[in-house]
């Protein structure tokens, strides 16, 4: 699913999974997955029990920082759902069921970094996350205070979300 957080533009060519998952700091996000504060939901598809989407956090240090690094306390999320199920309610339901982690992990907020043309920067709005800046690669950095985020279930609770 990092290819597909990664490689979320519609149409076009694709590049290849080893070179996409190679590049700069995106195997960060999955390298010696077990940290103690690594979280992440899946989403099944029902009717054929296949992975159509996961989310997933973890904290990052300032020395090997992501790309939507806030601070070391603050877990950054990555979120990625296959094409087919795009706009159907699958990232929403993996984003509520992280909000809820984070929240009764006792996080205080989770940041994420999304380019400026992809549409999911409405989903994100919309479940409380705020733009903080915008790099040099034209990526905005938002971050989501869980104090002021509504309520949001637990990962068993999410329609389309398992742990």
């Amino acid at each position: 699913m990092l290819y597909e957080a990664v490689c979320w533009r519609p149409g076009g060519q694709r590049p290849p999974r080893d070179e996409v998952l190679s590049r700069d700091r995106i195997p960060r996000y999955v390298e010696d997955w077990g940290w103690p504060d690594d979280t992440a939901v899946i989403a099944v598809d029902p009717a054929g029990g296949r992975g159509i989407g996961a989310a997933w956090y973890r904290l990052f240090s300032e020395n090997a920082p992501g790309y939507g690094f806030v601070d070391a306390s603050t877990p950054e999320v990555a979120i990625g759902v296959v094409p087919g199920w795009w706009g159907r309610g699958v990232g929403g339901a993996l984003l509520d069921a992280l909000l809820g982690a984070a929240s009764s992990q006792g996080f205080a907020a989770l940041s994420l970094s999304v380019e400026l043309d992809n549409p999911a920067a409405r989903l994100y709005e919309r479940k409380g996350f705020v733009g903080l800046f915008v790099d040099e690669e034209g990526s905005r950095t938002m971050r989501a205070e869980l104090s002021t985020v509504v309520a949001r279930p637990g990962p068993a609770q999410a329609d389309d979300a398992q742990t």
